[in-house]
Formats: structure tokens, C-alpha cells, sequence
């Protein structure tokens, strides 16, 4: 296929913590969709952070129990957390906002010492063993959370990239959004043979493990390597393990997801990262994910519906 031709705009901004890029064909209004999709985030975020106390998240986590008026955004995200908490047999579970807190992520990670000590108010949690069953109306956009604060942060990002996609979709051929690694790409790309992901090495960032090639799909990665801190001694991270209460310690470092959508991605990649080496090939077998993962040693895997998306790696000690 003959490289194409086309010339590409990038559009950067700040949002829910990284920088979000969309890339369009010229010859589009690129400011006008570019601006919309900002807009969709700085809307999301707005609803759905935890690290303000009047968004709709933090208003519905003051009292869980009671019923609350959300923007439509917020009570879909809610929505998208339930199917995916259901998906996942509990793996994913918003319900760690308090064991975030308690691992000392009670604040924006830019904000985050590099060392934290534990505050006397803020005791180690008790994993909830409890079935989560929120009641969420889209319709009238509507809340109720159970018992428990919820946190949105992860699925919340990888709601934003499908709906922008989807927004985008309806006006241009190709497109790439991609939001700190949570990506979704469309049509055939600046070179006409899709898009390509790397797949960064979670020990050197300046370094990829492995390219992969996509077309109209979405890709997420979850690494312990990317947030972290230190709490009285003890190296910390944001992927909390609900079966535990504390940050996942499962034998992986990092893993990477290409699905249907971003919200999948995202949702998988974490889950497996928690659930474990010891489990990860089976439940992408069962299924049918396509992974790719590192080990807390440094050797990778990755699942057969992953080869079809390899077009290269660094090192051939695959298992």
C-alpha cells in the first residue's frame, strides 16, 4: 500500500491528569472538533473528579446511599463502572476510594509528595467483600452508589476517548485521540496502513518493548510504574486490589489491552494487572482478550489474539 499523502494536525491539551492529544487530517476544522473534544473533557472531568469536593462524584460520595442529580456524563460513567465491575467478577471495583486515600493518593498526583506518612485519620481499610449494586438512571441522569464513595478515574479517561472518537467518527475518516496512553484510533492513519501503539517499557519509559499495529480500535495500558510513592517506607502504587485493599502486587508490572473500545481496554488491562501472572493467560484465553503483559522480573507475554496486532519487539524471550 502506498504511504499516504495527507498532511496531520495535533491538538494538545491538559486533562484528568495527562495530556490528551487528537490528531486529525488537514483539510478538516480542526480547531472546531478539537475544541469539542476538549470541551467533553473539561466537562467529565468537572463531574467525575474526586480531587473537588462540589463535583457530582464528590457531592454523591458525601452520601452514597441517597439518590443524586448528575450531569448525563457522570451517570454514564457510573453505568460504564457497574458493567465493567460485572464483567470482571469484582476485579474492577470503584469501590477502592477509600483505600486510595488510605495508601496516601488523597490528592492530585501532581500534588502527591514523593513520600507520605500515614495520617492517624486515615487507617488502612478493609477490602468490601459486599456485591456492589448501585442504581444509575441514564435517562434522567440520576445516582444512587450503595453504601461505599466511589472513585471514576480510570474508566472515567477511557469513557472520555469513546466519546470523543465517537463525536469524531461522525466527521472525519481517521483519527487518533489519545489521552496518557488510553487511545482509540480510526481509519488508515498518516502512513494508510493503520496506527501504530508502543508498548513502553515500565522500567525505562525511554524505551519500547513492542509495537503494535491497530485499525479502529482502542488500546489502554495499566503499569505500576506509572504513579507510585513512598508511604511510611513502603513503595506504593494507584492500582488498588479490591480483594485486598492495597496496590496490586499479582507479579506484573504492566499490561496492555487492544479492544473495541477504550472503556474495555482500560477496564482489563487494570483488572488482569490485579488478578495476576498466575492467571492472566487463562482469563485472556476465557476471554479472548488481546494482551500483552510484563513481569515484576522483566520477561513479557502476551495472548494468542494479541499476534495478529505484533509488528515488532525488542526482546525474544516471550513466554
Amino acid at each position: 500500500m502506498e504511504a499516504s499523502t495527507e498532511t496531520w494536525t495535533r491538538h494538545t491539551f491538559a486533562a484528568m491528569g495527562t495530556a490528551v492529544t487528537v490528531q486529525l487530517p488537514d483539510g478538516v476544522d480542526v480547531a472546531t472538533l478539537s475544541g469539542q473534544v476538549e470541551s467533553l473533557f473539561t466537562r467529565v472531568e468537572r463531574s467525575c473528579t474526586r480531587f473537588r469536593q462540589d463535583s457530582d462524584l464528590m457531592r454523591s460520595n458525601k452520601d452514597p446511599a441517597a439518590v443524586h442529580q448528575v450531569a448525563p456524563e457522570c451517570a454514564s460513567i457510573v453505568a460504564a463502572a457497574y458493567d465493567a465491575y460485572a464483567m470482571t467478577g469484582g476485579l474492577f471495583d470503584p469501590r477502592i476510594l477509600q483505600d486510595l486515600v488510605a495508601a496516601g493518593y488523597d490528592r492530585t498526583f501532581d500534588d502527591l509528595p514523593a513520600e507520605t506518612r500515614t495520617a492517624s485519620a486515615n487507617p488502612s481499610c478493609q477490602p468490601d467483600t459486599t456485591t456492589w449494586t448501585p442504581r444509575v438512571d441514564t435517562r434522567h441522569a440520576t445516582i444512587e452508589l450503595g453504601p461505599d464513595p466511589i472513585d471514576l478515574g480510570g474508566i472515567g479517561k477511557g469513557w472520555c476517548v469513546d466519546a470523543a472518537a465517537a463525536l469524531l467518527a461522525t466527521e472525519v475518516p481517521s483519527f487518533l485521540v489519545n489521552a496518557g496512553g488510553d487511545l482509540a484510533a480510526w481509519g488508515d492513519g498518516p502512513d494508510g496502513d493503520g496506527w501504530t501503539a508502543a508498548v513502553e517499557d515500565p522500567n525505562d519509559p525511554t524505551l519500547s518493548l513492542a509495537v503494535l499495529q491497530m485499525w479502529a480500535s482502542s488500546c489502554a495500558t495499566s503499569s505500576t510504574g506509572r504513579r507510585r510513592w513512598v508511604q511510611d517506607g513502603e513503595l506504593r502504587h494507584h492500582l488498588i486490589d479490591p480483594r485486598t485493599g492495597r496496590p496490586a502486587a499479582g507479579g506484573l508490572q504492566s499490561v496492555t489491552v487492544i479492544a473495541d473500545s477504550t472503556v474495555t481496554a482500560e477496564v482489563w488491562s487494570k483488572s488482569l494487572l490485579i488478578g495476576g501472572d498466575d492467571v492472566i493467560a487463562d482469563v485472556c484465553r476465557v476471554q479472548d482478550l488481546a494482551a500483552y503483559w510484563v513481569r515484576t522480573d522483566g520477561q513479557t507475554g502476551h495472548s494468542p489474539a494479541l499476534k495478529r496486532h505484533l509488528m515488532w519487539e525488542r526482546d525474544a524471550h516471550v513466554a
